[in-house]
């Protein structure tokens, strides 16, 4: 669906709450999180059996951030990788999003020098991003090939 359909952002959610039910079985995010990351158990699988692919943290990307990303190929451009840049590609939305945000497709970047900004390491962290908690990474791994599709 239109993910503004499901925001609580805009005019008219003065008098018409966004349907957020089901969202709220499946993801964390603000409506549902007291404001921190939740334990997997907290919402439902997907019907592929995996829990918080979006939500509860924002996907850590390989690629670096480029507004242009999609424009500079044209309409035939998938799955573009940039290389150059400073700052990494974030996906997903967190536990402090709004439903909208909540999609693969929500692209944003990471902020280094401000989520840096309390590090106490000296030089600071290139990984470890102190001012910030709702970022972390999928892992992706190859299905056991003795395992048969049923």
């Amino acid at each position: 669906g239109d993910p503004k359909d499901y925001s609580d952002i805009g005019f008219w959610r003065k008098f018409f709450d966004a349907d957020t039910d089901i969202i709220s079985d499946y993801v964390i995010y603000n409506k549902n999180s007291k404001n921190k990351t939740q334990e997997p158990s907290a919402v439902k699988a997907n019907p592929f059996g995996l829990k918080n692919m979006l939500g509860n943290v924002m996907e850590y990307c390989a690629d670096k951030y480029s507004p242009d990303a999609y424009k500079k190929g044209g309409a035939s451009v998938k799955d573009p990788i940039i290389k150059e840049g400073t700052e990494w590609v974030v996906r997903g939305g967190n536990y402090t999003s709004d439903a909208s945000k909540l999609r693969s497709a929500s692209r944003d970047y990471t902020k280094h020098d401000a989520w840096l900004k309390t590090d106490p390491q000296q030089p600071k962290s290139i990984w470890w991003y102190s001012d910030i908690r709702g970022i972390g990474f999928r892992v992706v791994c190859e299905p056991d090939s003795s395992l048969k599709a049923k």
